[in-house]
C-alpha cells in the first residue's frame, strides 16, 4: 500500500504541476464520506448544477494495469454540450480546457476533490465574451464542492 500512497502523490504533484502556480487557483475539499458515495454525490451535484457527464477517467484502473496498487482515483470531466460546441469558436484554445474536470481520490476515510478554479483559467482569455462563462463555471463548481461537502456531514 505504501508504494500506491506514493504513485498518488506523484500523481497529485503532476496534476497541480499543471495548474497555476498559486495555491489560491486550486479549489480543494476533504468530504467525509466513503469513495463509492463522494462519487455518486459529485455527480449527482454536477448533474444538479446543470452539467452532463462527458466522462470519468478511472486513472487507479490504469496504474493498476501497469502493476501499481492505488486507492480509487478517478476524475470526472463535464460540460454543459452546447458551451462545448460554441465557446472554441470565440478562442479555439479554450479547447484545451474543455471539459471541465473535477479529480476524485480516496484518502484513509476521507475523500477528497480537487480542480482548478475556473476564475484562475479566465486569466488566460482576455475576451469579454468568455467572460460570462468563467464566472458562471467558478460559481457552479463552488456549489458543486459545497453541496458534495454537506453530503459528507
Amino acid at each position: 500500500m505504501r508504494r500506491g500512497q506514493t504513485i498518488l502523490g506523484v500523481l497529485l504533484l503532476a496534476v497541480l504541476a499543471l495548474a497555476p502556480a498559486r495555491a489560491a487557483g486550486l479549489l480543494l475539499a476533504r468530504v467525509d464520506l466513503p469513495f463509492p458515495e463522494a462519487m455518486v454525490q459529485l455527480q449527482d451535484s454536477i448533474v444538479h448544477q446543470g452539467y452532463t457527464i462527458a466522462r470519468v477517467q478511472r486513472v487507479n484502473a490504469g496504474l493498476k494495469a501497469n502493476g501499481y496498487t492505488t486507492a480509487p482515483y478517478q476524475i470526472v470531466f463535464f460540460a454543459k454540450p452546447a458551451e462545448m460546441r460554441a465557446l472554441p469558436a470565440l478562442d479555439p484554445q479554450i479547447a484545451a480546457y474543455l471539459p471541465l474536470s473535477i479529480v476524485i481520490f480516496a484518502e484513509r476515510h476521507h475523500t477528497l476533490i480537487l480542480t482548478t478554479d475556473p476564475a484562475e483559467i479566465a486569466t488566460l482569455f482576455p475576451q469579454r465574451a468568455l467572460q460570462p462563462h468563467f464566472a458562471e463555471w467558478a460559481q457552479d463548481v463552488r456549489a458543486i464542492f459545497r453541496a458534495v461537502r454537506r453530503s459528507g456531514r
